[in-house]
């Protein structure tokens, strides 16, 4: 039974203890004695006022918008296929998969289209270069 990795769950408060206990398949009974015990009580009371601080927020925020989306991506995946969902949709969540899959052409955390910066220093000379995204606005002609 790793302790550290109950009480740190019980503290972020992410899943309901239920939920928690089945995790770590754990019976009524021993949650009680667990439950009981001072030094967990220490731990989860530490581990929650760490998680709680406001230092954490924005790592807090991040977690539990993670986790959320977590659990809800297989209802994602399932409903791509979904003939009765408008074609529309379905093509947007399979564009969302693949920007959270990594599988859009997005790398380094840019997209396609971002701006970007070039340093280039010869001995004691430096350049520096700012590239934009250019767009090119046009009809390609049909050609027979």
């Amino acid at each position: 039974m790793n302790f550290a990795a109950l009480a740190r769950e019980i503290a972020m408060d992410i899943l309901d203890l239920p939920d928690i206990l089945k995790l770590h398949q754990l019976t009524n009974d021993e949650w009680t004695k667990i439950s009981g015990n001072p030094l967990f009580q220490h731990q989860v009371a530490q581990l929650t006022r760490e998680w709680q601080s406001a230092t954490n927020t924005r790592e807090r925020v991040k977690i539990k918008a993670a986790t959320g989306l977590e659990s809800e991506l297989e209802t994602f995946v399932r409903e791509i296929s979904d003939p009765t969902i408008p074609l529309v949709q379905r093509v947007e969540a399979g564009k969302f998969l693949a920007r959270l899959g990594e599988l859009d052409g997005a790398r380094d955390g840019m997209s396609a289209g971002q701006a970007f910066s070039i340093n280039i220093q010869i001995g004691e000379t430096v350049k520096h270069v700012d590239v934009t995204p250019k767009i090119i606005d046009g009809v390609i002609p049909d050609v027979d």
